[in-house]
């Protein structure tokens, strides 16, 4: 007896015997899953084929890091059965290993229509959830994984890491000791720990706690290098700077080396040669090529629209939700809306050229796939101000420029020295211009590329711009608040100094989660200064921005 069910391409159909050999791999994955691989691979060698045996290869080959492999393994049996959630599962796992959160994303919705009961594509899709900053979606998927699987050690961590974001310590706390309860070797619970001790200031806790889980023989190395940073952060807090600055630097150091040959190949365009090659082209255009129409109005019903950026850790999340606390306004955190035209026009060479160019009719696509995209992520800009805030959208102001000529740009600055050094020692979701952090060199060049770039633009653009310097709005939160407020064409009202209960409120994907649920904080400014002897060598770089932004000399 046969069948042609499984039958792909040139290879034999199916037997019973080789039904009976699929069904005894399945019971012994159960029990014993390498012994099931090795099983697996024996039936293929035999001319076996079935999806099962695909899956088995596939996570043989995501063990040993070969993620490529791995995703052409799944396609294949995928093909075989595209309805095979756990192929399925196992795949979306594979894509946020590659860092491909969005489509990641998508496998995991596809498994859990397939199955709505399967704790581990909840997970899954909370996981890439959470990388994509979506985290109120990733908090709904990990509480269904845990209401589904009690027993999901990996889900309770992500509640637990949730829950530190907010600063909400007991929960946090409960919920990562729940997962070590089910898993002692769930590393993420064992960093939510320490996290928990730093935000209650018990740092000499926190750095003992990390300095047991660097110790792990199996913790995995990008753990590890995060643990090195959140070291570096519990001995600074006990003045230890100098020890601190070598967990940073170690830590960051093998941040580096593990992706270095995604973003630091050689026939890779670094971010900062990325931006100074945006602005050579635009340097090159006719400087009446930019001159603001005067026609084009708002496209979504929003009353405003106004880009927040400078540079990362520049003050940006902090007034941002300030700003998302005015009833009037509402904002959207670090979400790439401009990306088609990104690709179209900065991505490679020529495209600023072309974009000088451009007729205003032909970026009216660009235009609506922004507001298409802004609702698609549960934003209602309608009757209130929009504030797209994206730090890094500096680098992007001739598109914008050209796209939302009429849109009003929020200009963050900090001291270079806070924002460089800040920079360097925190952990980012890594892509290309999180990259440059990895080093103090690279973290000053970047800025020093970004703020060059700006003072052209600002030069040159037909842009309404206002500046707000983060000391400043600490300093005189009602005075710089008011001037942003009549800026983008709203009341001031005393409702912005809750800005923090906004924050408790809201989910924040960036680093300064934890510290915007603090309220204002006057030791954000002068973060440098201990670390002085660290940044000798990029003084160079950022001494002629000290000067022009008009701090103190180092």
């Amino acid at each position: 007896m046969t069948t042609t069910a499984q039958r792909s391409g040139g290879e034999r159909a199916q037997t019973a015997a080789d039904t009976r050999q699929i069904e005894a791999i399945r019971r012994t994955a159960d029990a014993d899953l390498p012994l099931a691989i090795t099983m697996a691979a024996q039936a293929r060698a035999q001319g076996v084929t079935h999806p099962l045996l695909h899956h088995m290869a596939a996570l043989q080959l995501k063990h040993d890091g070969k993620l490529d492999e791995a995703v052409e393994e799944l396609s294949r049996g995928l093909e075989l059965d595209p309805r095979d959630a756990p192929m399925i599962i196992t795949l979306g796992f594979c894509l946020i290993d590659l860092e491909r959160l969005v489509q990641a994303a998508k496998m995991f919705e596809l498994a859990i229509k397939l199955n709505p009961n399967s704790a581990p594509a909840c997970y899954g899709y909370g996981w890439a959830a959470e990388g994509m900053g979506a985290l109120d979606a990733a908090q709904s998927a990990w509480r269904r994984a845990v209401a589904l699987d009690p027993n999901h050690a990996d889900a309770w961590a992500g509640l637990s890491g949730l829950a530190v974001r907010r600063r909400e310590w007991v929960d946090a706390r409960t919920f990562s000791e729940k997962a070590l309860a089910l898993d002692p070797r769930q590393t993420d619970a064992m960093m939510n720990l320490a996290r928990i001790d730093t935000g209650q200031g018990d740092h000499a806790s926190a750095a003992k706690r990390i300095e047991e889980t660097i110790a792990l023989p199996f913790l995995k190395p990008l753990a590890r290098a995060n643990c090195r940073i959140m070291l570096g952060d519990a001995l600074d807090a006990q003045g230890r700077q100098a020890e601190a600055f070598a967990a940073y630097k170690e830590g960051k150091a093998e941040i580096g080396a593990l992706y270095a040959n995604v973003f630091a190949a050689p026939n890779v365009d670094r971010a900062t040669d990325v931006a100074r090659r945006i602005l050579a082209e635009f340097l090159e255009t006719p400087s009446t090529a930019w001159a603001r129409p005067v026609a084009g109005g708002l496209q979504a019903g929003e009353r405003g629209h106004a880009f927040l950026m400078g540079f990362p850790r520049s003050g940006t999340t902090l007034l941002e939700q300030v700003l998302e606390t005015h009833p009037d306004v509402v904002a959207l955190d670090e979400r790439p809306l401009l990306l088609s035209a990104e690709v179209e026009f900065l991505a490679n060479p020529g495209g600023v050229t072309r974009l000088a160019d451009v007729l205003p009719m032909f970026l009216e696509p660009f235009q609506e796939n922004y507001w298409r995209t802004v609702k698609d992520l549960g934003v209602d800009p309608a009757g209130r101000v929009f504030v797209d805030k994206f730090p890094l959208a500096t680098v992007r102001l001739p598109l914008i420029s050209k796209i939302f000529p009429h849109a009003k740009i929020i200009f963050a600055i900090r001291d270079p020295r806070d924002v460089v050094f800040s920079c360097f020692r925190r952990s980012f979701n890594m892509n290309p211009a999180m990259y440059e952090f990895n080093t103090l060199e690279g973290a000053a060049r970047y800025y020093d590329a970004v703020m060059r770039a700006a003072e052209v633009y600002f030069e040159r653009l037909p842009l309404d711009v206002h500046r707000v310097k983060y000391e400043e709005l600490v300093a005189d939160f009602d005075g710089v608040t008011r001037g942003v407020c009549d800026f983008i064409g709203v009341d001031w009202t005393d409702d912005l100094k809750n800005f923090a209960r906004t924050a408790g409120e809201r989910r924040i994907a960036t680093p300064s989660s934890t510290q915007i649920g603090r309220g204002l904080y006057a030791e954000g400014a002068g973060q440098w200064r201990p670390y002085a002897f660290a940044l000798t060598d990029v003084m160079p770089i950022l001494q002629p921005w000290v000067e022009k932004f008009g701090y103190e000399p180092s």
